[in-house]
């Protein structure tokens, strides 16, 4: 029991230490990995180079997947673009499994102590200090669960062991195992260090370990399609190239230990002499051969896989809604060019906004489903606006350029809570069986404001202002229709409820249609920047107008 305990225990602080380094990697080192996965595009090599980096920093390739799937949602990436990227990750994570092979107690007790004196002197104070002390800690953490795993299985008894395994595990079963192993880990490196622990206790020998690890890397694949759950169109693509990175290699190694057993000859003693005799060092050799016997093919016929991974998992709606049209991070390089597009971004967002709620006057095109994934791709939207203008402002700018940015940081925010507010008022409604009058009069009444706000957007200040007085305070208005709902015989009613919420969500909408045709006067207002009033003056005018929203 106790054998068992430590290397559960090892594979406990293994877990923690890698989602720690994983976490504080990306909040320290966020943008720089999205910038290196975006220099990606040149070439497949140069893909392949971007993604093993990425991967041997995170040591997770569903990391590296993920991220990969938000630059190709946002439009910054293609589908064929991420391919070598996803495919370098799965190199990456080699990394590992040769650090499993080395003696490192000595760099463990270092780590502890340069963490633990970390927070003694209170160095987590400053947040990037305090984001790679993360880091150092995580990656002591899995060193140590690494280590435990390596030395728990050395008090089996391996004469009993031996007796069991007999002549050895038969393929199938080792290929079998290995795959559960990782399925239920989403790992292919855990298992394959397990495999290794094993070995150094000279329970397995290197012709167990080989089928157990292609049976491991296989299961990894599947289980990261199986974790995409209900994940579709681009960003299921890439999951579908994790698999095909994952059977390649299988394939291919398989294909050539076979082959060199036809001819005559021992690829395992092959194997063994790479390794130096080390069965450690054979078996990571075996692993980044599986893993770069995928990537490089799959990565050099992206055309084919990008067709492949595309029949499986065919763009969706919701893609085409959530990539932007205009920003791109080319832009960045000027802050002009880069506001204009985000103020066209942005235009094109409140000009869809309409398609949020249902047309009940008469026969709507739309379903609820492609509302929602339009909701959907609007919200991923405004997610790349914001950290696209968050990046033109830390690249600087002269004053009057980020008093513009931070405009239209309220901007975007207004919007995307209008975009929430206009998804929770169509769920309402759409929940109704029957929907009372009232709730059809504050769904039409809502949908003419908001195409009202749309083609205002293409006119001038006078339809902006026009806006503002539709928009204007109803709350008396509705606050008698709440006591009417309140005193009727239908106010104890689920029914009632959900007027009322749809009432409440009416007014917050209202309000903030106003506030938005306020923000975009303003902005009509300065449209020609050379000739605007003083900056002191333009901000005075947009805080006052703010205020009286």
């Amino acid at each position: 029991m106790a054998i068992i305990a430590e290397i559960l225990a090892g594979l406990g602080l293994l877990f923690v230490g890698l989602k720690l380094m994983s976490t504080h990697l990306q909040q320290a080192t966020g943008r720089r990995v999205r910038n290196l996965l975006r220099t990606a595009t040149r070439s497949p090599l140069v893909g392949l180079l971007c993604g093993t980096l990425a991967g041997a920093a995170t040591q997770s390739s569903n990391a590296v997947a993920i991220v990969s799937g938000n630059l190709v949602r946002g439009g910054v990436l293609t589908t064929r673009d991420a391919i070598p990227i996803v495919a370098g990750g799965n190199v990456g994570t080699a990394a590992l499994v040769f650090v499993a092979a080395i003696d490192f107690r000595l760099l463990v007790l270092y780590l502890v102590a340069l963490v633990g004196f970390g927070f003694q002197f209170r160095l987590d104070r400053r947040p990037a200090m305090k984001e790679w002390m993360g880091v150092a800690l995580g990656l002591a953490l899995a060193l140590l669960g690494l280590d435990l795993i390596k030395h728990g299985p050395r008090a089996l008894d391996v004469s009993t062991l031996a007796a069991v395994l007999g002549d050895g595990l038969p393929v199938w079963l080792g290929f079998t195992l290995g795959f559960i192993a990782a399925a239920i880990s989403q790992s292919s490196s855990t298992p394959t260090i397990l495999v290794v622990a094993l070995m150094h206790a000279q329970v397995l020998g290197l012709g167990d370990a080989v089928f157990v690890v292609m049976g491991a890397n296989l299961g990894s694949g599947v289980s990261a399609l199986a974790a995409a759950g209900g994940l579709e169109g681009t960003g299921r693509q890439l999951c579908y190239v994790h698999v095909l990175v994952k059977g390649v290699g299988c394939v291919l190694v398989g294909a050539l230990l076979g082959g060199a057993y036809l001819a005559g000859l021992d690829p395992l003693d092959a194997l063994d002499q790479l390794g130096g005799h080390q069965a450690s060092a054979s078996l990571s050799i075996l692993f980044l051969a599986l893993q770069l016997a995928g990537a490089v093919p799959v990565s050099f016929a992206r055309s084919l896989t990008e067709g492949i991974a595309a029949r499986f998992s065919p763009p969706t709606v919701e893609d085409s809604a959530s990539r932007p049209r205009f920003i791109h991070h080319r832009a960045l390089e000027d802050s002009a060019t880069g506001l204009d597009l985000a103020e066209q971004e942005t235009m094109r967002l409140v000009k869809l906004m309409p398609n949020l709620l249902p047309d009940l006057d008469q026969q709507d095109a739309s379903g609820p489903a492609e509302r929602l994934a339009l909701w959907r791709g609007a919200t991923a939207i405004v997610v790349a606006i914001d950290q696209f203008l968050a990046d033109l402002i830390s690249r600087g700018m002269p004053r009057q350029s980020l008093q513009i940015a931070l405009h239209l940081q309220a901007l975007v925010e207004t919007v995307r809570t209008l975009q929430d507010t206009l998804h929770g008022f169509t769920e309402v409604v759409e929940g109704f069986e029957d929907l009372p009058p009232l709730g059809f009069n504050l769904s039409e009444s809502l949908r003419t404001i908001i195409l009202s706000l749309a083609d205002a957007t293409e006119g001038d200040a006078t339809d902006l202002d026009l806006i503002v007085t539709l928009a204007g305070d109803r709350s008396e208005l509705l606050s008698r229709i709440r006591r009417q709902l309140g005193a009727s015989a239908l106010g104890t009613g689920t029914d009632a409820r959900q007027l009322l919420l749809a009432t409440s969500l009416f007014e917050r909408g209202v309000w903030l249609v106003r506030r938005t045709a306020v923000a975009l006067r303003a902005q009509e207002n300065e449209a020609n920047r050379e000739g605007a009033a003083p900056e002191g003056a333009a901000l005075k005018r947009v805080e006052a107008d703010a205020h009286r929203t």
